[in-house]
């Protein structure tokens, strides 16, 4: 299956790979994700010929993560061209009592167990607060309001092989130390996402911070002290 799209008024072959459903492959041309996608080349003078949806991973039925293969050119020399189209995410620095509030789980990707800051993928809606307030429900347990939230700075991820931007945001907030004691006693996680998340609470320190090597973590606090100068 081969059909068009418009990238700077210009058409573009959209192509299905012999292993994608037809109604997955419908599903990622309207997907968000892929529309931002889309958009972001209108910045650029590179050429594209085709984009290949060669796998889709659904979330139920949403659009989860899809594998591109994208035939462009810039002065004429092909480009690499293969992409992880994972779409935009949010990630949350949780400093509550002057002290960081981190997330441990079990990463299968890496094959260990990692402390990170509070995160998720955005939705279809792309409300980015919206998002931050939810996964640090999910995440911690903490319930968080918009104006408690302050935007700090967007990142790439993996520029090279992913379209990931992640929104960075602070939150600092006080809590009952018993409250919070309670909290880091229990499991938390989306239900049926198969998440089992524990509470880390360590000092604010970069030795902390680096010794995660979370990079969302890691971006966040450098652009919370940058702010601070």
């Amino acid at each position: 299956m081969i059909r068009n799209i418009l990238i700077r008024g210009q058409n573009v072959q959209f192509i299905k790979g012999e292993n994608v459903l037809m109604d997955h492959f419908n599903k990622v041309e309207q997907a968000k994700k892929f529309q931002n996608y889309i958009n972001s080349w209108e910045q650029s003078n590179v050429e594209v010929k085709s984009i290949e949806v060669s796998y889709v991973y659904m979330f139920g039925q949403n659009i989860g993560f899809v594998n591109l293969v994208i035939d462009a050119y810039l002065n004429g020399i092909k480009l690499p061209g293969f992409v992880f189209l994972r779409g935009d995410a949010v990630a949350i620095l949780l400093l509550v009592n002057n002290k960081m509030v981190l997330t441990q789980q079990f990463r299968v990707p890496v094959g260990k167990f990692t402390i990170e800051a509070p995160a998720g993928m955005m939705d279809e809606q792309g409300d980015f607060g919206g998002v931050a307030a939810k996964e640090i429900k999910e995440e911690t347990g903490i319930c968080i309001q918009h104006n408690e939230m302050r935007y700090l700075q967007d990142m790439l991820v993996s520029p090279g092989g992913s379209d990931e931007v992640i929104h960075l945001f602070v939150v600092e907030k006080n809590m009952e130390q018993a409250q919070l004691d309670e909290l880091c006693k229990k499991t938390h996680g989306a239900e049926g996402e198969g998440e089992q998340i524990k509470l880390v609470i360590q000092d604010f320190t970069w030795q902390n911070i680096l010794k995660t090597q979370d990079s969302k973590l890691i971006a966040a606090a450098a652009a919370y002290y940058n702010q601070k100068l």
